[in-house]
């Protein structure tokens, strides 16, 4: 039997649900033609109706790599990480933004933001915080999609700030536990052990450009406000971690964000502070 005869019997075999004979047909489909792109979408869609998830898997990854440009593979893909819900979130947020790529390639608004909605809707309800924070990172002017959709996603400032307040709670978790992990070591103090926790997990996070995100987008001076105080705070708190030695940049960043803030006469009191105390070129390390 011929590749094409083989295909047109796995398609017959999956609008009957006989998941078991549209495999065979696709199998020999796929060793007439190996590199037959509708004969390994057949066999995903065979073995997902077969229950052999992690198989379907592979076909429909293997189809994508023979026609990238084209969306059946990766819908199958979807299906298959929506139907495994917690289990394959962040394989359905890259899938997602595949597929919303491919819709504003073809010019298609609708179904592009209907990909990024749906996968922000997945991490959301199966995801962990932190997934659902990478999930809405879609939505960002940083996204490959953002500029096709820019007027069709909400502004950024809502998405930043979203973003920023699950890494908030995370990060105060975080520090915590890490504090009362490490606190009992030997030789550890209480003030040390903080230092270090604080530097470990202020080093890796995104909140200071999250925080700077929400001042550039927002249109609120209200919420611009709150959040150059939040990211001045933030800076000062980090710098203040930092060991000995390595203060210098962030210093110059804390002293710049607390000028700009003097010089619109913003009542922030860390800021004055600074200004006032720190510009006669008091040494970093003091502080």
């Amino acid at each position: 039997m011929s590749a094409k005869a083989a295909l047109k019997v796995a398609k017959s075999a999956i609008d009957a649900k006989k998941w078991d004979e549209a495999k065979e047909q696709a199998e020999t489909a796929l060793e007439r033609d190996p590199q037959n792109y509708f004969a390994k979408l057949f066999l995903g869609r065979a073995n997902d109706g077969l229950g052999e998830l992690e198989q379907a898997a592979a076909a429909y990854s293997d189809a994508t790599k023979f026609k990238p440009e084209d969306p059946q593979a990766w819908l199958g893909l979807r299906g298959l990480y929506e139907k495994q819900k917690a289990a394959k979130v962040d394989e359905n947020t890259h899938v997602g933004l595949k597929l919303a790529e491919l819709y504003a390639d073809l010019d298609d608004a609708h179904k592009a933001q209907t990909a990024i909605d749906k996968l922000v809707n997945h991490a959301r309800a199966n995801g962990t915080k932190q997934q659902y924070a990478h999930a809405l990172a879609t939505q960002l002017p940083s996204s490959p999609v953002y500029s096709y959709l820019e007027g069709r996603l909400q502004n950024p400032a809502l998405t930043y700030t979203r973003i920023a307040e699950i890494h908030e709670n995370e990060e105060e978790q975080t520090i915590k536990r890490l504090i009362a992990d490490r606190k009992t070591r030997i030789g550890a103090t209480l003030e040390r052990t903080t230092m270090s926790v604080k530097n470990e997990v202020f080093g890796a996070s995104p909140l200071e450009e999250l925080y700077q995100g929400i001042i550039d987008w927002t249109n609120d001076d209200e919420l611009r406000r709150i959040y150059e105080e939040k990211l001045l705070q933030r800076a000062y708190d980090a710098l203040l971690a930092l060991p000995a030695g390595e203060k210098a940049e962030k210093r110059d960043k804390v002293m710049k964000l607390a000028h700009d803030m003097v010089i619109i006469r913003h009542p922030f009191l860390l800021a004055w502070t600074i200004e006032l105390e720190w510009r006669p070129g008091q040494e970093v390390e003091a502080y």
